[in-house]
């Protein structure tokens, strides 16, 4: 079952025994799925940088209502604006929900409302199938310890577990560090292409800005 950027980050966000966004997270979840949703654009070679600006080089929707709909706010900016803009415009908007609604159509997980002290709801999404997650976390594994050839979508999810401060939700504290390495490294040496790497690393780049910001405050 194909899964896009997005729900792959946002499962592995969710916590196994509670069925809620991780609270290590959580504060900064939206704007790493925001940047999930661009590295997705940008895999799929709909969006690309320019001097520093996110560009758009194809409209044509792909049938995912999330991506299309993340193409026409794109589309409609009078001019030309940075990654981190949009990050923070896209971060905006409660895609964990979406997303998971989106999980859930494929069986992979279920959408709750609880609340706390029975007053304040909240969302969960406890999980339908468990095996989905697990074989993304073991992918990524292989791949950042066990020398496994990555694709570039591969790659991509590790960088944003890895701005996203999500390495603690994959490896274990001993393999953090050699993982951290190992995902720096496969940045720089995989053959994307200069033109997807250069929009990959900024899109990157600013989601981490954003992230740190968003914990800042959150905090």
């Amino acid at each position: 079952m194909a899964l896009s950027l997005f729900e792959e980050l946002l499962l592995i966000a969710i916590d196994d025994d509670k069925g809620t966004v991780a609270s290590s997270v959580s504060g900064h979840l939206p704007y790493g799925l925001a940047g999930a949703l661009l590295a997705e654009l940008a895999l799929q070679e709909k969006i690309y940088i320019d001097k520093g600006r996110l560009v758009l080089a194809d409209t044509s929707q792909s049938g995912n209502d999330i991506e299309a709909e993340a193409l026409q706010i794109i589309a409609a900016s009078k001019k030309p604006r940075k990654v981190q803009h949009w990050i923070n415009s896209l971060g905006s908007t409660k895609y964990a929900r979406r997303v998971a609604e989106r999980l859930a159509e494929k069986g992979l997980v279920t959408i709750e409302e609880r609340r706390i002290l029975w007053i304040i709801p909240y969302d969960a999404y406890p999980q339908q199938d468990a095996s989905a997650k697990y074989w993304v976390k073991q992918r990524l594994r292989s791949v950042a310890l066990g020398g496994v050839a990555p694709s570039a979508r591969d790659v991509t999810l590790l960088s944003l577990v890895k701005s996203c401060d999500m390495l603690g939700l994959v490896f274990t504290r001993d393999e953090r560090k050699t993982a951290r390495k190992e995902i720096d490294e496969l940045v720089k040496r995989e053959p994307f292409g200069d033109a997807l790497r250069t929009t990959l690393e900024e899109i990157d780049s600013a989601a981490a800005a954003v992230i740190v910001a968003a914990s800042i405050s959150y905090s």
